[in-house]
């Protein structure tokens, strides 16, 4: 018995071994989010904590350790990335072991592992990070659930706040904490108003203390603002809707802002919704069915039901903020019309993994019921298998999950008939349906997008290009010089940041011109050094420090 036990224990290895095997397919991928990279290295690396833009003070702590690195900074920056990660999985793992056996506990964090949140190991960028500690928030929320005293609801909202100081977005996710412990205290509390409000309270003061308590610490008075450099959100909307107009879309179409704002945010909210049916539509309308049944019985929230509830809560706030924010940005001027932005919580698949595997545990809906539903579930994911590859851009910086398997078109809408046929096998037969969906289809559906979007992301980046070269080629020459004082010139947005990425300096300037431009004195009036990429000519006095295939590192002469 004892043996045996060893030997089933020992299986807690391979979810590592495949996160590992996940993480070495992405070694030797190069910078892939550009202008974001850029941002995030050059704060983490070269800023104080007063004048980053972004208040991930967290992050830019723990990346900033990465200057020990040398020019090995983005090997060391996927070391770190890659222990949150196997974090993220092993946090998973535990998730998962309050609801199912250990074996399937096991099969879950395998299935996370072989996940598309892999793939942000590969960035400098919070992606990686946030994801742990959004796991370990949801965790620790579980956990405190179950506890007797109010103090305890403090916990996950300490824990929110600092998620909060690796990514801002994370403040988005307050509200739904603030209600899922105001309403599970008032369950298990039979219906007092007084526990229910501590406890919602207690994750707000919580989330407070470490949000602005060490953001203070951090940036002193730049700490305390709730978005850093963002600004503020609902004056921002205010000025947006009232804007001239704005140019949207690949057509250029001219609209008021305020049209634009209800176009984008509605047809987003659509596409976001339809995204998470095609990935977990079943588990998610289950979990809005138990949300109604505990809203509805006066009985306190069973541990499994608990989990349902925080997940809807927190899918829900995030797919309607992330709609309206790609509309905000959009009616300000940077067209996100065509970008589906899933990044911000796909740290929430993990558990549409677990809930996929409990679904037996719940009694079937009525047939009516099913077919509704599943009707919903198949018209959503194939509209988006259809809808998707010809509207949106599949960027790396906007979602792991889509790029790869939804660069296809043809492809993608064969996945949105393999969802579809579980969907109706489900509603024909729930007990098969719920076994096929949880332990098969799901986890099929996201293996396949890891590989797809890991094949994808090397055949694109997994090659140096010569605009990395013309960064590593100009760097050591840069070392001592001010980034406000480099420029950099090229053609296109991918070449110019990732030159400014190796050299590694905050505040590099770029242009960027057509091919064969001539570049005038007057446009580096404020550059000490210029550095050229492709065949651009300059009209000032100069000296070519250095030079190699398709670049120039160029010092202005006065």
């Amino acid at each position: 018995m004892v043996a045996k036990l060893r030997a089933e224990h020992a299986l807690i290895f391979v979810p590592f071994a495949l996160a590992l095997w996940s993480i070495s397919r992405i070694w030797t991928v190069l910078p892939s989010i550009m202008q974001d990279e850029y941002i995030y290295t050059s704060q983490a690396k070269n800023l104080p904590f007063a004048e980053q833009f972004y208040s991930n003070y967290l992050f830019s702590l723990i990346m900033g350790i990465t200057n020990t690195c040398g020019d090995e900074f983005y090997s060391c920056t996927k070391t770190i990335n890659s222990f949150f990660f196997i974090g993220t999985v092993l946090l998973t793992f535990l998730i998962a072991l309050r609801f199912l056996t250990f074996r399937w506990s096991v099969f879950v964090a395998s299935v996370t592992a072989l996940s598309p949140i892999a793939i942000p190991v590969s960035y400098f960028m919070p992606e990686t990070m946030y994801f742990s500690m959004m796991t370990l928030t949801i965790w620790l929320t579980l956990v405190v659930s179950k506890r007797e005293k109010w103090l305890f609801w403090l916990v996950p909202g300490l824990s929110l706040g600092a998620t909060a100081l690796v990514k801002p977005h994370a403040v988005f996710m307050l509200p739904a904490f603030v209600i899922f412990a105001f309403i599970y205290a008032y369950k298990k509390s039979v219906a007092s108003w007084p526990r229910a409000v501590t406890a919602g309270v207690s994750v707000a003061v919580g989330f407070m203390v470490t949000k602005f308590g060490l953001g203070f610490a951090f940036a002193g008075l730049e700490g305390l603002k709730l978005f850093g450099g963002y600004g503020t959100p609902v004056g921002a909307l205010t000025v947006v809707a009232a804007a001239d107009e704005v140019v949207v879309g690949k057509e250029g179409v001219a609209r008021s802002g305020l049209e634009v704002l209800v176009t984008v945010a509605s047809t987003h909210l659509l596409a976001h919704a339809a995204a998470m049916l095609l990935l977990a539509g079943i588990p998610l309308f289950l979990a809005f069915r138990v949300s109604y049944s505990v809203l509805k019985t006066k009985q306190p929230i069973g541990d499994v039901s608990a989990l349902f509830v925080l997940v809807a809560l927190v899918t829900v706030s995030m797919v309607g903020v992330v709609a309206l924010f790609e509309a905000y940005v959009t009616a300000s001027g940077d067209d996100h019309s065509d970008r589906l932005i899933l990044r911000y919580y796909e740290f929430l698949i993990p558990q549409f993994v677990v809930m996929g595997l409990l679904l037996p545990r719940f009694t079937d809906s009525k047939r009516l019921f099913r077919i509704i539903q599943g009707s919903i579930v198949v018209a959503a994911s194939m509209f988006f298998t259809i809808y998707y590859p010809p509207t949106f851009d599949k960027q790396y910086a906007d979602a792991s999950t889509l790029p790869g398997i939804g660069d296809s078109q043809n492809f993608f809408v064969f996945v949105g008939i393999f969802v579809s046929c579980a969907v109706i096998f489900w509603i024909v037969n729930p007990e098969r349906g719920n076994l096929a969906i949880g332990r098969f289809i799901m986890p099929a559906v996201l293996v396949l997008a890891l590989v797809m979007s890991q094949n994808k992301l090397i055949e694109i980046n997994g090659t140096p290009a010569y605009f990395d070269q013309a960064g590593w080629g100009t760097r050591e020459y840069l070392e001592d010089v001010p980034g406000d004082r480099i420029m950099v010139v090229g053609q296109t947005r991918t070449e110019v940041f990732t030159v400014k990425f190796w050299i590694d300096e905050a505040n590099i300037k770029d242009l960027l011109v057509v091919e064969g431009s001539v570049i005038a004195a007057d446009n580096v009036s404020e550059s000490d050094y210029v550095v050229t990429l492709g065949n651009i000519g300059v009209d000032f006095a100069h000296e070519v420090i250095t030079e190699g295939e398709g670049y120039k590192l160029i010092k202005v002469l006065r």
